[in-house]
């Protein structure tokens, strides 16, 4: 049987309704007067309980454990969905001894505690939406909500309560506002059995919300140290965890909470503030959406956003770290373990406890500071993870790593996106090329820089139209090392290929090597040795007609270091094929220096087999 509670008429005062009499007040003063020591009930550990303890009245006194009171808490969410209660405090008391034990819900919104039957006359049961961790308040008092009385319990008996929630929407409200509480507590790593890990004494988070709060907004407040929520929050579960995020930067901070002065209110997500500002609100929402573990934002008017979709050029969203949806986008593509073959840049994946870990060890007042103190605590801040943030606009420096025969394409970029900045690492003594392949009607050229700052030019291929450009790199002559191409956008909208080979074989005199193209590739590059004032041809022929290629030679002067890296302009000699017909193309020069030289074939236009001859 189902016995319903109602809610208080005020914090501080229980109301119970039973079919067993009616009404039973239970007086403020009763409830507020003492507070129980901490049981664990069920064998289910509760948010920061010591050992356990039992007391009773004013003198405590150890109690005997020979009876049990057993039922369930729950409550009903605004769609009607009812949910059992977990970590609720759950208080055994009598109406005439004043004996008290308490306990906590279990997962399942259970509770059995056990007590001495011999000094409870006139036992009832009082739920509070308070244990260690956290609480819900109005002002100082605490929401609770109590049984009616129960005479006589026999000793050795289990007193059954039954199914119990709150009975008006008020009442359910406030436990539904405790048990977001529960959400944020099962979602945050705990060692220490505190929010903080660095806390020897445990900090309570206090939600304070009133039915009829109806005017202002949901915020945190920084001088008093809870969270103020509207009346209808609740109802909204990831606008009362945002909040919640608020205070737990507030705790491992230890109330260095970051200055809020010249953030805007309201803060709109998608508009450009301060770096501050969309550090403090993007991190509340991303933590909602980590304890939620979704990407999508739900919120009280029933609307809904998306926040793993906004990337370059998205219509209405400024860029950078000074922007909240930046922010909340780059943190969420950090942790979520989604498929990421829509994003571009995106392919990494960690655990929630990476960025707990970072923010509760360091005060960082911007996303930018955050950043520098994860690679600090040891964690990747490589490229390889700095791709989720440039899926956000957010760019520190990254380039992205370009894999030694892995063509990658590009999205289709809008007019207004900006460079794209790669990086690769030359690792074999051999001529090596990385080129751009655009796709109709756009038109991309590219630079080679030798820093990751970009700022040491090397060589710049600019080619009209959908003509593959390339820069060749002879590091039989050059150290290995690191480069840096940039992409710019000549014309556009479009898309563009680009891919980095190193040579792997020699073409020898009167011979052949075959090789095959698919649509992912670019270029392949060999290398061949050459001697002065000896002719040669080179020929590149292909076994369908589908596909078009064209064949380069590439020299460079040993006594000329600036030599070493080539565009395609600087070709000793060159065969374009036809882009229509294609077709073969070859070669016939005489060197004017002996050496190794290097042989390049670019992908023009699909793929196929090709044979490479050197008579």
């Amino acid at each position: 049987m189902l016995t319903v509670l109602c809610a208080l008429a005020g914090p501080g005062v229980g109301w119970a309704a039973s079919g067993d009499g009616g009404p039973t007040a239970v007086a403020a003063s009763t409830v507020a007067a003492k507070r129980p020591a901490w049981q664990a009930t069920s064998g289910v550990p509760g948010p920061g309980l010591p050992a356990r303890k039992q007391t009773s009245g004013a003198s405590p006194a150890l109690l005997a454990c020979d009876t049990h009171a057993v039922g369930n808490w729950s409550y009903t969410d605004q769609a009607g969905v009812r949910h059992n209660a977990m970590n609720s405090q759950v208080q055994v008391r009598d109406h005439l001894t004043g004996a008290l034990i308490a306990g906590l819900t279990n997962s399942a919104g259970n509770f059995d505690i056990c007590f001495g039957a011999a000094q409870f006359t006139q036992m009832y049961i009082t739920f509070k939406a308070e244990n260690a961790a956290w609480r819900v308040q109005n002002g100082t008092d605490v929401y609770n909500w109590s049984t009616p009385i129960r005479a006589n319990p026999v000793p050795g008996s289990t007193v059954n309560f039954g199914a119990m929630a709150p009975v008006d929407v008020a009442g359910n409200r406030a436990a539904h506002a405790f048990d977001v509480g529960n959400d944020a507590w099962l979602g945050v790593p705990h060692s220490n059995g505190c929010w903080d890990p660095k806390d020897t004494t445990c900090s309570q988070v206090r939600i304070d919300w009133a039915n009829d709060r109806t005017s202002g907004m949901d915020h945190y407040d920084q001088t008093g140290n809870f969270v103020s929520l509207l009346s209808a929050t609740p109802d909204a579960p990831m606008s009362v965890m945002h909040e919640i995020g608020h205070a737990l930067m507030d705790d491992l901070y230890n109330d260095a909470f970051p200055s809020t002065a010249g953030c805007p209110v309201p803060h709109p997500p998608n508009a450009a503030s301060t770096a501050v500002c969309a550090w403090i609100e993007g991190w509340a929402t991303f933590f909602s959406l980590a304890m939620y573990h979704t990407s999508v934002l739900l919120s009280g008017n029933g609307g809904s956003t998306d926040f793993e979709f906004p990337s370059w050029g998205s219509a209405g969203v400024a860029n950078g770290d000074v922007t909240e949806t930046r922010v909340i986008g780059a943190l969420q593509d950090l942790i979520d373990t989604g498929a990421h073959s829509s994003e571009t840049w995106d392919q990494h994946s960690e655990g929630f406890g990476v960025e707990f870990f970072t923010l509760a060890h360091h005060v960082d007042n911007t996303f930018a500071s955050f950043w520098n103190s994860r690679g600090a605590d040891g964690f990747d801040v490589s490229d390889a993870t700095m791709g989720s943030l440039y899926q956000n606009t957010i760019d520190y420096q990254y380039r992205n790593p370009l894999i030694e025969g892995q063509g990658q394409s590009l999205p289709t970029f809008l007019s207004d996106t900006p460079p794209q900045n790669f990086g690769f690492n030359t690792t074999v003594h051999s001529w090596s090329v990385v080129a751009l392949r655009p796709s109709a009607p756009t038109d991309f050229d590219f630079t080679m820089y030798d820093d990751r700052a970009q700022t040491s030019f090397l060589k710049a291929s600019n080619f009209n139209d959908q003509a593959v450009d390339f820069v060749a790199i002879d590091s039989n002559l050059r150290p290995l090392g690191d480069y840096y191409p940039r992409v710019n956008q000549f014309r556009g909208p479009g898309t563009f290929r680009i891919e980095h080979v190193q040579a792997f074989q020699t073409l020898q005199p009167a011979s052949s090597s075959s090789f095959r193209f698919d649509d992912s590739n670019v270029a392949a590059v060999e290398e061949t040795d050459l001697t002065a004032g000896v002719p040669v041809t080179i020929s590149l022929t292909e076994a369908s007609v589908i596909s078009t290629a064209s064949l380069f030679i590439m020299g460079d002067d040993p006594s000329t270091p600036a030599t070493f890296v080539q565009n395609r302009s600087s070709a000793v000699v060159s065969a374009v094929a036809d882009p229509i017909f294609g077709g073969p193309v070859s070669v016939t020069f005489t060197p004017t220096r002996t050496g190794r030289y290097g042989v390049v074939v670019t992908g023009d236009n699909g793929g196929g087999d090709y044979t490479l001859t050197r008579s």
